[in-house]
């Protein structure tokens, strides 16, 4: 939870001065910003009461009032402190209906609002907890919510109770159809929606979650790699565009280091060093999941590395958008002559299955190499590789 700042002073109302000259005393609440006041039923006179102190002086009954007060500002602080314990969304309407014995009212929040929450802090973590590719996957999320509550309710918005099982399953209708996403892609869709729903939850605007009942079905992928052929056919490709041929470059170290998009954009000279028999390592953290990696560089991709190295402190490579990568990748693919759609993320998926685990390179290895937080990850890699395997062996 986000930290807050929270105070209470005690003050007589005298601008309510009743006729017998008396003024209720009250407990001003301050909240981040936000003020309430709280009656504390006990009334003195100004004459009676220290402003400063926050208490009467010269009343005929000043101790037993005082030790009221106290116990009045103690149960305000204790109301707050529940709130905080229990990780609820903290508001002055929370405090005052705990002091006042009152049931809890749940606030009313809307989806888009809390996405919007949700993007603002993801955004500001970018670089320390998160990487900037996730947070254009929860922008669009964003954009498609936008999009399809309008269509779905004839309204702008929805309560975060009404993202229960029918809406899960019309959004997932309207960005299958609508939107043309494969199952799978509507799939993570949905299960970024699922975390803004937990991230409300977390934050005390809703107590239980509305897509509990809905399950993501995710269709088997199979990862497609490069043969040891295909990569020798790009080696050999005369390109004579300067573009061509950096793309194909930064693809083939891709291959031969299984290094992703957002890390090859920033490896740079401080990356690479000299280990043990006399083989250069390229040691880096992961812009994804922040896991450290080390990589022997293999002599292709250090080859082609020599030529691109000037001077520290910088980038290496001329790397462009992922956008214009992938699409100079499906020019070289036709020049190639290559069938299968060649992009900045097949070169890792190259690297995993025909650079290491073909040529019986350890899976907990391979994932290591790789910067998988989980080894579950890479076996993936390893069903790709038996099931080529079992076609490969089978007779026409």
């Amino acid at each position: 939870m986000k930290s807050t700042s929270f105070t209470i002073k005690l003050f007589l109302k005298v601008e309510r001065q009743k006729k017998d000259g008396t003024a209720t005393i009250y407990a001003r609440l301050r909240l981040d910003g936000n003020k309430m006041e709280l009656t504390s039923n006990k009334n003195a006179t100004p004459e009676q009461w220290n402003d400063k102190a926050g208490k009467v002086i010269k009343h005929p009954d000043s101790r037993q009032l005082n030790k009221y007060l106290e116990a009045f500002v103690s149960k305000i602080n204790n109301a707050y402190s529940q709130l905080f314990i229990a990780q609820q969304h903290i508001t002055l309407e929370a405090i005052r209906s705990l002091v006042l014995g009152l049931p809890a009212k749940e606030k009313s929040v809307t989806l888009l609002s809390v996405a919007t929450e949700h993007n603002v802090q993801f955004e500001q973590l970018i670089g320390v907890k998160y990487s900037y590719g996730s947070y254009k996957n929860y922008k669009s999320t964003l954009k498609y919510l936008i999009e399809f509550i309008p269509l779905y309710t004839h309204k702008k918005d929805i309560p975060l109770s009404g993202v229960n099982y029918r809406f899960c399953e019309a959004y997932f209708s309207y960005l299958t159809t609508s939107k043309q996403c494969h199952t799978n892609g509507a799939n993570k869709q949905l299960q970024r929606l699922k975390k803004i729903i937990n991230y409300a939850i977390k934050l005390g605007y809703i107590q239980t979650n509305p897509m509990a009942s809905y399950t993501l079905e995710f269709e088997p992928v199979d990862k497609v790699a490069l043969t040891q052929m295909e990569i020798q056919q790009l080696f050999e490709l005369d390109l004579k565009r300067p573009v061509l041929q950096h793309v194909r470059d930064i693809f083939l170290i891709q291959c031969f280091t299984g290094l992703s998009y957002s890390d090859i954009k920033l490896l740079a000279p401080e990356h690479i060093s000299l280990g043990q028999n006399d083989t250069y390592w390229i040691r880096m953290r992961r812009q994804k999941t922040k896991v450290s990696f080390a990589i022997p560089l293999l002599q292709p991709a250090l080859l082609i590395l020599d030529t691109y190295i000037k001077s520290p402190g910088y980038p290496i490579l001329p790397v462009l958008s992922n956008q214009k990568m992938n699409e100079n990748l499906k020019l070289i693919q036709e020049l190639a002559g290559i069938h299968k759609n060649l992009t900045t993320h097949l070169a890792r998926h190259t690297f995993a299955t025909t650079i290491t685990l073909s040529n019986g390179v350890p899976l907990e290895t391979v994932s290591k190499m790789l910067g998988h937080t989980k080894l579950s990850t890479t076996q993936i890699y390893a069903k790709v590789l038996d099931s080529k395997i079992d076609n490969d062996m089978k007779y026409e």
